[in-house]
């Protein structure tokens, strides 16, 4: 049986106030349960309930524990500092390598919304039978639009198929795009949405990260060398101050020989932003998009979360959020820059505490 590697670590600062430092968007629901929650849940029927790790930092160990009391504490690996994905899944790499170093590992973010899980978990399967092979398998999804902010993936000539499900050569990744290049992108069918979602087995991985990232390498060589020991956590912590801050696209996808890419076209959203809600939830006859008790009145476009009845008259194309700390309303015009927002309040000494 497979392992599923959590990545829960992230800030989530993009669906602010709801998310913020202390309570980032892994552990916020905009339904009846939360992102991390709902992640566990899907990967629950591939692993068991043994076969969940998850990678975070020490402020929200107690916050996991108390939305999934049956996870095993041994199983939460704590970073000291988040340094991006690649020094993420390396230490989780190494902590599942110690207990079976041909162990198939599942990585995925927390804080991503998937419907239609049943699909999911057919291409997660078949994408572990394809990484026991030694390959590095990551899941692109099919566009269902020219997006912007996610990165793509080209791909190229199948190498394994079953029934309508295959893996094929990676030609490349691209950053996110401009929209005249998504445009190209969206039309053309061997283009995919990078989910940062991956499959490959514990061993492979640490063998790509001696080849491509050697300093990433030292630092986890030298974590492994304390396991057990009662300096490891201060050790852990003196590696991680020293490591770059590097995704594992940057560092092992795109240099790595081993990649494949899985086509997936189950329905995905990151929620990177209030107006990707408007690709998940329905809205009402003027086009109002509301998370709780919501009346408008000769209002348009509007994007509502609260969890008190809001009200609006007038109004148009407005993100009203109402969270327990703060009540954020702006235009959707600026929903792509609200980290900027963020940045002014951490700057501004009377509402830092609310980041």
């Amino acid at each position: 049986m497979p392992i599923a590697l959590i990545m829960a670590g992230g800030k989530g600062e993009r669906l602010w106030p709801l998310s913020t430092s202390k309570k980032p968007k892994q552990f916020t629901a905009l339904m009846d349960k939360t992102f991390f929650q709902m992640t566990v849940d899907r990967v629950l029927p591939l692993v068991g309930e043994d076969g969940i790790y998850v990678v975070t930092q020490e402020n929200f160990k107690s916050e996991i524990l108390k939305e999934v009391p049956y996870l095993l504490e041994k199983n939460i690996i704590l970073e000291p500092v988040g340094r991006n994905t690649a020094p993420c899944i390396g230490l989780g790499a190494l902590t599942i390598a110690r207990k079976n170093p041909n162990e198939v590992m599942i990585v995925i973010p927390s804080d991503h919304l998937i419907f239609d899980e049943e699909r999911f978990r057919e291409v997660v399967r078949f994408g572990c039978e394809v990484g026991m092979k030694d390959y590095l398998i990551t899941l692109g999804i099919t566009p269902t639009e020219a997006h912007t902010g996610y990165g793509y993936i080209h791909y190229g000539d199948e190498k394994f198929c079953k029934q309508d499900i295959k893996a094929c050569q990676v030609l490349g990744f691209i950053e996110k795009p401009d929209i005249k290049k998504a445009n190209y992108y969206f039309s053309n069918p061997t283009y995919l949405w990078n989910s940062g979602i991956f499959i490959w087995k514990a061993q492979t991985i640490l063998e790509e990260i001696t080849t491509h990232m050697p300093s990433l390498f030292q630092g986890l060589n030298t974590i492994q060398h304390y396991w057990g020991r009662p300096e490891l956590e201060t050790v852990k912590s003196q590696v991680f101050n020293t490591l770059p801050s590097t995704s594992i696209d940057y560092g092992i996808m795109e240099k790595s020989e081993r990649v494949l890419v899985i086509p997936a076209t189950f329905q995905w959203n990151d929620i990177g932003s209030w107006s990707a809600l408007e690709k998940v939830f329905s809205q009402d006859k003027s086009k109002n998009l509301s998370i709780g008790s919501y009346y408008g009145l000769q209002s348009q476009n509007n994007i509502i979360y609260s969890q008190k009845p809001i009200i609006t008259f007038g109004v148009n194309d407005l993100i009203i959020v109402e969270s327990d700390s703060a009540v954020l309303v702006m235009h959707k015009s600026l929903d792509q820059k609200i980290k900027e927002l963020i940045q002014e309040l951490k700057n501004n000494d009377q509402f830092k505490h609310l980041t």
